[in-house]
């Protein structure tokens, strides 16, 4: 576990800073106001992405951790998940031809990205099956390979399209797409030539995948609400330029939600594996690791809040300072995302996703109510302060929930 998650860790701070290299650039070629429309892009995406697919490639990952399942019905499986895909993506396309020109006027983006967006989620829930067949059999190697190139592609065509065609926002947004496009296409290729993908519709498989995954849609959708709905607010009551400026402080606190998530895709397939036989001992080793990983993200929150935005100003261009400000309450409301991983595979684990919706649910309503409360008084610091109190929120009931469906040993003192 500690060697797939160095190499998962390392690969997403590889990634991670990929990007992370084009900010310097970025904040100095576009302005915030363009900086806003590709947040709202974003924004979309993360929205269609709860509905385009039905959130079934979770299901791909946790039907193989089932007992006495061949390669051929697992094959089959993910056929059946693939053709959930197509179905969801048409409706969902025959949905927005009605109401496309609305969408696009709310979130102040062109029409065509709309349909943009459609291709981007499409060909990424490609590549979350392809990554996860990768990560529940342990490869690591292979996952952190194809994380880092489909970085390297983004940071490559977006500084063409942008720095040498002059495209602006539209090649960052070209950028992202083109590259969905084509690690999803090989992320395809690569699940068939592996013989991870038999095309052969299953009742069985149609309706676990399902029984799975729709239950997951309130919780991605509560997701949304909780880490992508603050930009709509801010465009709401603040406009395009400090949504811009938003986004850059949360695209910097985004290093580390792919750090913690990374841990994880090397944690919850080896807590799988525990947990299919245990002892109480194994339990509570498991759980001081939990609490001794739990105070280094604290103290990882403590020196951003020291050291983060003096050096945040140096990279930035000067008219997104106010991002540099921000970053360590970002950095607060990830840290207690990372918390929530700890507790929350144990829900997985039983197949009781339908908490976890009640739960995304309420903390993304907790989120949408603070940030019309706290906005209009502190402005982006309020928004940032809202994402704060609703991820404690959604960790501590993520926590108290997990602690119901599966005991675990967490009052140590007790045994």
């Amino acid at each position: 576990m500690i060697k797939n998650a160095v190499i998962y860790t390392s690969s997403s701070i590889l990634s991670a800073f990929i990007p992370f290299f084009l900010l310097p650039i970025l904040t100095r070629i576009l302005s915030p106001e363009e900086y806003g429309k590709i947040a709202m892009f974003i924004i979309f995406t993360s929205a269609l992405g709860a509905l385009i697919g039905l959130s079934v490639h979770g299901a791909a990952n946790r039907r193989f951790f089932d007992e006495g399942v061949s390669n051929t019905e697992l094959a089959r499986f993910n056929g059946n998940c693939l053709f959930i895909l197509l179905i969801s993506t048409v409706v969902g396309v025959f949905i927005l031809n009605f109401i496309d020109l609305a969408v696009a006027k709310y979130l102040g983006v062109p029409n065509d990205w709309v349909y943009l967006g459609v291709i981007s989620v499409f060909f990424g829930f490609v590549l979350n099956i392809r990554l996860g067949q990768w990560q529940v059999r342990g490869k690591a190697k292979l996952f952190g390979f194809t994380q880092v190139m489909n970085a390297l592609l983004a940071f490559s065509f977006s500084l063409l399209l942008i720095v040498l065609l002059h495209l602006g926002a539209e090649g960052r947004i070209y950028g992202i797409v083109l590259t969905s496009l084509i690690i999803g296409s090989v992320s395809y290729y690569t699940l068939r030539s592996d013989g991870l993908v038999l095309f052969k519709y299953n009742k069985y498989d149609f309706r676990a995948a399902l029984s799975f995954g729709v239950p997951l849609i309130p919780h991605v959708l509560g997701s949304f609400l909780l880490l992508s709905v603050d930009r709509l607010v801010i465009n709401k009551e603040l406009g395009l330029e400090m949504t811009g400026i938003y986004m850059v402080a949360v695209s910097l606190g985004s290093v580390f939600n792919l750090i913690f998530s990374s841990i994880n895709k090397a944690y919850s397939p080896w807590l799988f594996e525990q947990l299919k036989s245990i002892n109480q001992a194994e339990k509570k080793s498991i759980v001081s690791m939990t609490y001794i990983y739990i105070v280094f993200l604290i103290l990882i929150g403590f020196l951003v809040l020291f050291i983060g935005p003096p050096i945040l100003k140096i990279i930035i261009g000067e008219k997104f300072h106010q991002a540099a400000d921000l970053v360590p309450m970002i950095v607060a409301g990830q840290i207690f995302l990372g918390m929530y991983f700890m507790v929350t595979n144990y829900i997985f684990y039983v197949k009781k996703t339908k908490y976890l919706s009640y739960i995304t649910i309420s903390s993304g309503v907790i989120n949408i109510g603070l940030l019309f409360v706290l906005i209009p008084y502190y402005g982006l610091s309020g928004a940032a302060l809202a994402f704060i109190i609703a991820n404690f929120w959604q960790f501590i009931c993520t926590w108290i929930v997990s602690a119901k469906l599966y005991a675990m040993p967490w009052a140590l003192w007790r045994y």
